[in-house]
């Protein structure tokens, strides 16, 4: 039995590392990518399966629909990391 617990937790610890790798690769490929890229935008992208423009806006207090459309489009064009889906008169973008 705790054999098992300790591969459990073993396990649990490599997923860890693995995620805080993955957002700090995300982080600095970010910031070289997008040039108002923040670790706040980063722990959004990996804490939510999804965004919506107001998520994003709230996080970093900007209220322009405009300034935030064009975000959205440069974190789906440059960095490829949403995909647009339309839900219910809103769109929603799922992080990929």
């Amino acid at each position: 039995m705790l054999d098992a617990v300790e591969q459990t937790a073993q396990l649990t610890n490599q997923l860890i590392t693995n995620i805080l790798e993955q957002m700090e690769s995300t982080h600095e490929h970010g910031r070289q990518t997008i040039k108002w890229y923040t670790k706040e935008i980063n722990e959004l992208l990996f804490s939510q399966p999804y965004l919506k423009p107001k998520l994003v806006g709230d996080r970093l207090k900007i209220a322009s629909r405009i300034t935030l459309n064009k975000y959205f489009s440069e974190l789906q064009a440059e960095a490829g990391w949403l995909k647009s889906n339309t839900v219910v008169r809103s769109i929603m973008s799922i992080v990929i």
